[in-house]
């Protein structure tokens, strides 16, 4: 909000100068983002002489006076002055604006050896317009030797004020914090005629829910033409560019009151008369930027009889445009619903100084002030003839709040004490109406109408500070007991996973967790069952029907584990380690439901988006990683290794009726698509499954998380027999039951298509919250054993769906505390092995503390895995 500070003072006396004002109103709650200076050393002055220059084809040399009894000369070249005319004057010093914007400073030269000591200016010099045709000749009676000399304080106004975006409403603040009185501008209506405006034009408002109160006026006989100087450089100090009075005066009035105007020319509305109402679906109006816009039900428009005229509350429509042939006109004051406002501007990307008023919320007891300002300065530069009385719909006029309010209040929150006097003093200042108890330190204070963030007495609270002062609120050491350490510091916990991701290579990303439906279900191969996506939000998992309704399910339906659709992945740290067989594409599909279009997609939808492309909050982190990947594939990005922590949101079969909130996750997302670019020897490759689930082991490891399992599953974002659901311990306790935490695999062929991806693409999603209930508070560490190790290998044959992590973790328990790794380094089936079987080949390392251990020791550890891994899974040693 620019406020000239000479405007300002008209309103208010102060003694201030701009910089001490704008600190004053900085630390009462205002803050000035700048002070700057609006045409130094500009003057007007009159031309006395003018010849043209010999050796010239179009440069004059000119004589000018400013009226003190001086006069000096100054060449210029514009077509248009003549002896005689009012011009402004740029002295040596002064700085104006050059073609393309840039500004320039004027100083004494010479030109075809003509002396010239300043410049003439065009309105484009001075910031007043585009034009550059010739200099600003101004009105013959415009005083000689003006300063037009103006500064601008820039407040930086916050959206719950908006009863600040007026500059009368700033010099209110002023008079209340330095103890003067507001004068407000003229309002009074010199009214004439005998037909009254309502029998002139008539109004209708069919939604009062949206236009609380409509004011309008007619005005006759009024004659268009330039602007006065004094309201030309107000604007243009205030930001807006002069047009003619009449768009000026509407332009004027809500940058004086903050109250917007429209003006209509009144032969141009059919049968003078105005509805307001809700558009239609079909409709379209061409706005005054001469732009088509397609209007929906939702948006509120002024209609004629033939149909909108108007976007009530954003922009004026081009078939009711005052042009400089209307004499006659109809003057709206309206209050707009502010939510609506800011939805139709949103929608239609049309954003206006109106509209941005009107979202913040009016008085509706300012659109009455504000019209009978501009009828008033209709009537005085414009000649118009107003019309008596006023339309005025207003069903339900507004009325003031009371609060209950303490001194003790104060003395709570700001840690000093006032005494009721002055409370009081500070609140009369601000215009509140105060009642004093007969005895106490109570009082009820009634809030001003335009006081709309005023909601209880903590506000006043800042009122009171406000006036008094910020610097009377004095420093104290905190006082109490300490508050309880907490025991999830999730800020560090979230920090300790990025410096993991970091280090394994990875980049962090950081998107919105806004997205749409159609986005949610480009994501899906298989979109008959999303239940997959609520992996690990609850216990049980949220499964959802495909009508929405949000029936329950427990985890193992919601991520159904299909027997023999993956080989376990063999283990390996960074991805260094790799099965040698192909991973084996799952030859049963997994259980369906009818597909789903995407307004059944069940996820938390936003009551007011911002657009389309951000209706809703994200089930899963995966749409905003496959977005991010795709869109660097098309930047021409041959690989990537990307992450992100970020939150996902699950609704809840109670959300829909208003009795339960949608659960908040958070998770970790990876990604990963490309040539690994760090193999410098040998040939290079792409990242696959085992370079992503590498980064997950790392993971586990630096969390001193044990128990992890990747057991196969079906996802319908994965390829089918690439996919692994996460399972990770309950607690850091040992032997605690394991539970599904995630879900990693190859993003399914067609799903990696739809985002152009031009390699497979890798993803890892996990939570966080089921993520740090396995790891450890604490962890112990023991020396390293001095003794040798031992190695044995055993290779077994198992039927085909007998997990290799299954395997393992039989061969750790019947090695015991010996067991130092066991690594699965070879993955075959075929002949001789029977068909339904497969041979599973461990080397197992065996160390002790205490001493060195014997062939002997060896053959013992070995007969027991044999003996162990027989009678659970009927394994045969593999000779």
């Amino acid at each position: 909000m620019k406020v000239p500070y000479h405007w300002l003072k008209e309103y208010v006396e102060t003694d201030l100068a701009p910089n001490e004002l704008a600190n004053r109103l900085t630390m009462a709650g205002l803050e000035v983002d700048s002070v700057e200076e609006r045409w130094p050393k500009i003057v007007t002055a009159k031309i006395t002489y003018l010849e043209p220059i010999k050796g010239s084809n179009h440069l004059n040399a000119t004589r000018v006076t400013t009226g003190q009894g001086d006069e000096r000369s100054v060449v210029c070249g514009a077509p248009n002055i003549k002896v005689g005319d009012v011009v402004p004057l740029a002295l040596p010093g002064a700085v104006v604006q050059g073609e393309g914007g840039e500004t320039f400073t004027i100083g004494v030269a010479k030109k075809m050896g003509v002396k010239s000591e300043g410049m003439l200016c065009s309105p484009r010099e001075l910031g007043l317009s585009s034009d550059h045709q010739g200099i600003y000749i101004l009105p013959p009676e415009t005083p000689l030797g003006m300063a037009w000399e103006e500064v601008v304080i820039d407040l930086d106004i916050k959206a719950h004020r908006g009863d600040l975006f007026g500059v009368a409403s700033i010099a209110r603040e002023v008079a209340a914090f330095h103890h003067t009185r507001l004068k407000l501008p003229p309002m009074d209506v010199p009214e004439r005629g005998k037909q009254k405006a309502g029998a002139m034009a008539s109004v209708t408002v069919e939604v009062p829910d949206m236009c609380p109160r409509f004011t309008a006026r007619v005005i006759q006989n009024v004659q268009i033409g330039p602007s006065p100087l004094w309201m030309v450089l107000r604007l243009a100090a205030a930001g807006v560019r002069s047009i003619n009075n009449v768009v000026d005066i509407s332009n004027y009035v809500m940058l004086e009151l903050g109250q917007p105007l429209h003006t209509f020319d009144y032969d141009r509305i059919a049968d003078h008369r105005l509805i307001v109402r809700r558009a239609r679906q079909g409709e379209t109006l061409v706005t005054l930027d001469d732009q088509k816009r397609d209007l929906d039900p939702d948006m509120v428009v002024i209609c004629d009889s033939t149909g909108p005229i108007s976007l009530a509350g954003v922009m004026g429509g081009a078939t009711s445009e005052v042009s400089p042939t209307s004499t006659n006109i109809l003057l709206e004051a309206a209050t707009w619903n502010p939510a609506n406002i800011r939805r139709t501007s949103t929608k239609l990307g049309l954003r206006s100084e109106a509209s941005s008023r009107f979202e913040k919320g009016l008085d509706p007891e300012l659109a009455i002030m504000g019209l009978n300002r501009a009828a008033h300065l209709l009537a005085e530069l414009a000649g118009g003839i107003v019309a008596p009385g006023v339309i005025d719909i207003y069903p339900h006029p507004v009325k003031p709040r009371t609060l209950r309010f303490s001194t003790h209040d104060v003395e709570f929150l700001l840690g000093y004490s006032v005494t009721p006097g002055e409370a009081a003093e500070a609140l009369t200042a601000l215009e509140f109406g105060v009642e004093l108890d007969s005895e106490g330190d109570g009082m009820t204070v009634t809030v001003p109408t335009w006081r709309g963030d005023v909601q209880e007495a903590a506000d006043l609270v800042e009122e009171v500070a406000r006036v008094l002062g910020y610097d009377r609120i004095t420093g104290s050491i905190p006082a109490g007991p300490l508050p309880e350490p907490q025991r999830e510091n999730w800020f560090a916990r979230q920090e300790r996973v990025r410096d993991i991701m970091a280090g394994a290579g990875l980049r962090e990303i950081v998107t919105y967790p806004l997205t749409s439906r159609a986005a949610m279900l480009n994501i899906l191969h298989d979109t008959s069952n999303v239940a997959p996506l609520l992996l690990g939000a609850v216990d049980p998992v949220a499964q959802i029907s495909p009508n929405g309704n949000g029936a329950m399910a427990t985890e193992k339906g919601a991520m159904a584990t299909e027997k023999g659709a993956m080989n376990r992945a063999p283990t390996a740290k960074n991805g260094a380690k790799r099965a040698k067989k192909e991973i084996a594409v799952a030859e049963s599909p997994a259980p369906t439901l009818p597909a789903l279009s995407p307004d059944q997609m069940p996820v938390v939808l936003l009551q007011n988006p911002l657009s389309s492309k951000q209706e809703t909050l994200r089930l899963t982190l995966l749409v905003s990683l496959l977005e991010a990947l795709g869109e660097n594939a098309r930047q021409g990005a041959e690989s990537a290794r990307l992450f992100e922590v970020g939150r996902r949101y699950v609704p809840t079969p109670g959300m829909a009726k208003g009795e339960d909130l949608p659960i908040e996750r958070r998770s970790l997302g990876v990604i990963l698509s490309g040539p690994t670019g760090d193999e410098w020897l040998g040939t290079q490759r792409d990242m696959d499954f085992f370079d992503l689930k590498g980064i997950a082991e790392l993971l586990f490891s630096a969390l001193h998380i044990s128990g992890a399992r990747f057991t196969p599953t079906h996802h319908p974002s994965f390829h089918p027999g690439r996919c692994a659901l996460i399972e990770l311990p309950i607690s850091a306790e040992a032997g605690a039951p394991a539970r599904p935490a995630g879900i990693m695999g190859e993003i399914h062929p067609g799903v990696a298509q739809r985002f152009d991806l031009t390699h497979r693409a890798y993803a890892l999603e996990l939570d966080l919250e089921r993520l740090y209930a396995a790891a450890p508070e604490g962890f112990h560490v023991q020396p390293i054993s001095r003794y040798p190790a031992l190695r044995r290998d055993i290779a077994v044959v198992v039927s085909r769906d007998v997990a290799a992590g299954d395997v393992a973790a039989a061969i750790r328990e019947a090695g015991g505390a010996l067991v130092q790794s066991v690594t699965l380094f070879d993955v075959y089936e075929g002949a001789p092995i029977p068909p339904d079987q497969r041979s599973l080949a461990f080397t197992i390392i065996y160390q002790a503390a205490d001493r060195t251990l014997s062939d002997a020791d060896g053959d013992a550890e070995r007969a027991k895995v044999v003996k162990l891994l027989g009678e659970r899974f009927g394994a045969k040693i593999r000779e």
